[in-house]
């Protein structure tokens, strides 16, 4: 008997939020691979768009649509990325992840007075990032404000079509699965949920608290963030020594390496979720 059959039961995800609340740094390996200082509170920004279940291709944003998307995230961002144009490319990466979606109602304050979770499931989603936009909240002073802009383009949101729904006495258990993630057959992430460093309750908490009434609706979906093994990564020495030059030089820089990052997603890529008994999904840059 599988994991599903035993505690839980399979449903059809069907996503109808236009939005997603997701995690950033949720698992210690990709922290430390990103040499982020580990956060003192969750970080938590919102994905935009709906989420596109069994999609087969990915589009690669263009020049223009880059550019456009850090002008809406940040205003103040509109010269710098401008006189940045010639180095910019998409700089497109993968972020395998879990996914969770909101069956019940809850408030922050019931859960917080000991309430049984609400009914959630779970899928396995790709969070679709253009670390370019990305890049940019470097220059902002709310970076989270590039953090969602970067992975809130059309399409950038493809996941399985299962929903996994545990039974109430497996609600404040995480689903035992491994995340795996290959492009053209190489494996870039490989990684079990167990992992994650928040628990569901804990997620669900957080979130209600980042939410604007504290509160969490039916529908509602959160991504809970990606473990080791993305392109986008920082050697944690030249990060120090980067806080003592310009962010702008730094961000020029940066943008100029990307560009000729094989490991960034190119049109013709193929990529390959796979999660178990959870769900897979493979999808193709275009």
């Amino acid at each position: 008997m599988t994991p599903a059959s035993e505690n839980g039961k399979y449903e059809e995800f069907q996503p109808s939020s236009d939005f997603a609340y997701a995690f950033g740094l949720a698992y210690s390996d990709h922290i430390r691979e990103t040499a982020e200082p580990i956060p003192s509170k969750p970080v938590i920004f919102l994905k935009q768009g709906k989420a596109c279940v069994e999609q087969r291709t990915v589009k690669t944003p263009t020049k223009d649509e880059l550019i456009a998307a850090v002008k809406s995230a940040d205003s103040t961002l509109a010269t710098q990325i401008e006189e940045l144009r010639d180095a910019i490319g998409p700089m497109l990466d993968y972020e395998i992840e879990l996914g969770v979606q909101i069956l019940e109602d809850c408030t922050f304050d019931d859960l917080r007075a000991g309430a049984t979770l609400p009914r959630i499931g779970y899928f396995l989603a790709n969070d679709v990032t253009s670390r370019t936009v990305q890049l940019m909240g470097q220059l902002s002073e709310d970076r989270l404000h590039c953090w969602s802009a970067c992975k809130s383009f059309d399409g950038f949101f493809p996941c399985a079509d299962k929903l996994w729904v545990p039974n109430e006495a497996y609600r404040e258990e995480l689903p035992e699965v491994t995340l795996e993630l290959r492009v053209n057959g190489e494996v870039r992430q490989h990684e079990p949920t167990s992992s994650l460093i928040y628990s569901p309750r804990e997620l669900l908490m957080h979130t209600m608290a980042f939410s604007k009434d504290r509160r969490l609706n039916a529908g509602d979906l959160i991504v809970t963030g990606t473990p080791a093994g993305v392109t986008f990564q920082v050697n944690r020495t030249k990060r120090m020594l980067a806080k003592l030059l310009p962010a702008s030089f730094l961000v020029k820089r940066i943008l100029a390496a990307g560009r000729s990052n094989p490991r960034y997603l190119q049109p013709g890529d193929v990529v390959e979720a796979n999660a178990g008994w959870l769900g897979q999904h493979r999808f193709e840059i275009a």
